[in-house]
């Protein structure tokens, strides 16, 4: 009840306001909010005014500093609530979070457009009730509760599109992965556990007892004295369970290409693998919580490579301790377990053997036999070739740009094929010099280094074998195997 002021007994028309319901919001959601606002809403009015939450628009950093917050709203990590309170939002587009609690969706009555697909969502029935949905991307099927509530919404006359994507792994190629414990695996380096080589990338700051190591420095954690590497040890497991750390590498090679024990963050997951550099399987963290690999976890090897939540923890301290027993021992943590490959029969091996070789390009609906691209195999890699069409010219009649870039990706991933079975594109840097309407294209490659996990191409695109068109590198991260080759 709201009551007046009194002055001498007389009332002056002012009151009191009524006692505002005090609400949460994580603090990554105020910045967001702010940024898609330009300022900070006041009131709860203003909050549901809001029409539009755009992923892009997302500043990532936690802070909140510098902006006027009113007195009712209180940071709280892991409260996004007040979403619902946002009755005229139609646009919601949420990218690489996970929320716990998902049952302010039911109170947007007005969205038609909502990207869920890079999130943890999972309980399909939070969609009933919202009938002006128009577009919806969720995550994949095997993720989420109550199918049956997305197949009934699909049945309507007037269904939205609902994009599912597939997953990108699947259980039935990982059939021979076999769940190993850490007690039951020797790991050894020419006979030698002990760690000779660190990298860290830390988020920030280096602890105070740290020693800064060059890439790739050879023996640059087998040089220090055991004090140092004891308090070492501690302030990178401190910083680990801290979330202070982007990515580690622990190896018991001199120079750290291989047996190593390696970690990547990214959104509380961390993804740790132990790499044996002899080509056979290595060990991936295993989590019992998930027995399919078709749900993934945020963080992704080299940025690249998304890592299914079963092979990924939340579990910071964990990570902690294994890294830390890692560089006292040069083995695996004693009661974690872990995933390794397992043995493949014979009809698998076959298989396996046929992916070594170059595929055709003649399958019909490839985006390269479209581009009538032809790959010609050379001993040390291949190049490829394409006569010019009319399909292949931009808007002025010459050769599109797209094209010379795929020759040159394809001729090099396919050279490093040769080198490595399962190179994976770290980055390219590609450089146009010249165009021609018409003629032979060749994109020839040559291998400026192959080492035991980088393999650096160069890729030169010539028109008629003379006219030089564009050039560029490609890096690849290889297997780990030693490459026949010779520079």
């Amino acid at each position: 009840m709201e009551e007046q002021f009194m002055i001498k007994g007389m009332p002056t028309g002012i009151r009191f306001p009524e006692e505002k319901k005090e609400y949460g919001i994580d603090p990554r959601l105020l910045v967001w909010v702010k940024n898609n606002v330009e300022g900070c809403p006041q009131t709860l009015e203003e909050f549901a005014r809001i029409t539009r939450l755009d992923r892009w628009k997302v500043n990532r950093s936690k802070s909140t500093r510098g902006y006027e917050r009113p007195s009712w709203l209180v940071e709280r990590r892991g409260d996004f609530s007040i979403i619902g309170e946002m009755r005229d939002l139609q646009y919601l587009l949420l990218q690489e979070i996970e929320i716990d609690d998902f049952s302010f969706l039911s109170r947007c009555r007005k969205l038609q457009v909502l990207d869920l697909q890079h999130t943890n969502f999972s309980d399909c029935s939070l969609l009933t009730g919202l009938t002006e949905l128009k577009k919806v991307y969720l995550p994949p099927r095997s993720q989420m509760i109550h199918t049956e509530v997305l197949d009934r919404i699909l049945n309507q006359t007037e269904a939205p599109s609902i994009q599912v994507p597939e997953p990108f792994y699947r259980d039935e190629d990982f059939r021979n992965m076999k769940i190993v414990d850490a007690g039951s695996v020797r790991l050894s380096y020419e006979g030698n556990c002990e760690v000779r080589c660190v990298q860290v990338d830390f988020a920030g700051k280096e602890p105070s007892a740290w020693k800064h190591f060059e890439y790739e420095e050879e023996d640059c954690w087998a040089d220090l004295n055991d004090t140092d590497k004891g308090i070492m040890a501690d302030q990178l497991a401190d910083a680990i369970a801290g979330g202070r750390v982007h990515s580690f590498l622990l190896s018991q090679e001199p120079w750290g290409e291989g047996h190593y024990l390696s970690g990547e963050f990214a959104g509380g997951w961390a993804a740790v693998f132990y790499d044996t550099g002899d080509g056979e399987a290595g060990y991936s963290i295993y989590n019992a919580d998930y027995d399919t690999v078709e749900i993934l976890a945020p963080v992704e090897i080299g940025g690249q490579s998304p890592v299914p939540k079963m092979m990924a923890v939340e579990d910071m301290e964990l990570v902690a301790k294994i890294a830390r027993h890692f560089l006292k021992t040069g083995q695996l943590c004693p009661g974690t377990r872990w995933l390794k490959d397992g043995d493949e029969d014979e009809e698998e091996k076959e298989s396996a053997a046929k992916t070594d070789e170059l595929p055709s390009m003649d399958e019909e609906g490839s985006f390269i036999a479209y581009c009538g691209i032809e790959i010609i195999p050379e001993e040390q890699g291949c190049f490829t070739r394409v006569r010019v069409e009319p399909k292949h010219h931009n808007p002025y009649g010459i050769v599109h740009g797209g094209l010379l870039y795929t020759m040159a990706d394809t001729a090099a991933g396919y050279t490093a094929k040769k080198l490595t079975p399962s190179p994976v594109t770290l980055n390219s840097e590609f450089h146009y010099m010249g165009n021609t309407p018409s003629g032979v294209l060749t994109a020839r490659t040559e291998v400026l280094k192959a080492g035991r996990h980088i393999l650096l191409i160069r890729v030169r695109v010539l028109a008629d074998e003379e006219l030089l068109l564009a050039e560029g590198t490609f890096t690849y991260y290889s297997d780990g195997k030693d490459h026949d080759i010779h520079m």
